[in-house]
């Protein structure tokens, strides 16, 4: 089961949306388990949660090098084994960041599934999970700039006079670790676990749990037609803008009162029903029907991962990548 890994959205005045991160599944440090109650088939062509640590601690150790060449120690005080989050573009005096961030996680693929976390954490169990590893870290801009390549009025990236390499100091350290050119490819599992995901959905025994959790939940006295529906919470919206309007919202990454609520209701309904047990083997029938189709692209990747485990451990033996 792969970590919670976020996917940070930075909105800048001006500059658009704009989607940064580290490689998926490497915040927090960790890939995919190669088995467990809720293994899927493709996570056989994901590296384990210790190799992606591996893979993750070569990276800021050979981030910090590059930052130290570009005559900055920010990295000197960060454990490359228990690294910040991805770098987050800071604020300054010509335009306002708004910073949103989505988490995922394997545990959260069909929604909420535990009362008790529903009950802590409403639909914010990945968020939650994330924050419980995020090494909290603020860059200068300039750091920013030096770690990720991204310069500050667009033109080319340069640092103390220096220029930044392609992709910032993270860039070149991910392409020490996984090589350049032809061998290297995006990799296939994500847009497969979309895909298999899709798939799965039309299926009329999915079709029918949601039938059958819907009914579940009206007898609760909430109504949504999915698991996502309750989720989105279009009618939630107003009591949440009620609340932050009046001030008593505080942090609006935490749920309100009535998002713990739904929650709670989700989760013992997919329980009493077999929502999850349904959906999940739909899940794995469409993963490895499109295993399949796909067989040599993702043995070709899962070569690739294990190359990349094998550089990144000689760069932590102190060896050259």
């Amino acid at each position: 089961m792969r970590r919670a890994l976020p996917l940070v959205l930075l909105l800048a005045a001006g500059l658009g949306l704009t989607l940064c991160g580290d490689r998926a599944g490497t915040w927090p440090p960790g890939g995919s388990a190669a088995g467990g109650r809720d293994a899927q088939p493709l996570d056989a062509f994901e590296l384990t949660d210790a190799e992606q640590d591996t893979v993750t601690a070569a990276r800021w150790t050979l981030a910090a090098q590059c930052m130290r060449r570009l005559g900055f120690d920010s990295l000197a005080d960060v454990d490359p084994r228990h690294p910040p989050g991805p770098p987050q573009r800071p604020a300054d005096a010509f335009r306002t960041v708004l910073t949103v961030v989505a988490v995922s996680d394997d545990a959260h693929r069909y929604g909420v599934q535990d009362p008790a976390d529903a009950a802590a954490h409403g639909y914010r169990g990945a968020l939650a999970a994330y924050r419980a590893h995020a090494r909290e870290k603020t860059w200068t801009m300039p750091e920013y700039v030096a770690l990720t390549g991204s310069s500050a009025d667009g033109g080319p990236a340069r640092a103390h006079g220096r220029p930044v390499p392609d992709g910032g100091c993270l860039g070149e350290a991910e392409r020490r670790i996984r090589g350049t050119g032809s061998r290297t490819g995006p990799d296939p599992v994500p847009a497969l676990r979309g895909e298999s995901r899709r798939r799965a959905e039309q299926d009329p025994a999915w079709q029918r749990a949601d039938r059958t959790w819907s009914a579940c939940m009206r007898g609760a006295g909430y109504h949504y037609a999915t698991p996502a529906d309750a989720q989105r919470g279009d009618d939630r919206r107003e009591e949440e803008l009620r609340l932050r309007l009046s001030g008593e919202r505080g942090d609006p990454d935490l749920p309100t009162g009535a998002e713990k609520r739904t929650a709670v209701a989700d989760a013992r309904c997919k329980q009493r029903t077999g929502y999850l047990r349904t959906v999940r083997a739909l899940d794995a029938r469409a993963q490895e029907r499109l295993i399949t189709g796909h067989r040599a692209e993702l043995d070709r990747h899962h070569a690739r991962e294990r190359a990349a485990v094998r550089t990144a451990g000689r760069v932590l033996a102190g060896g050259t990548p």
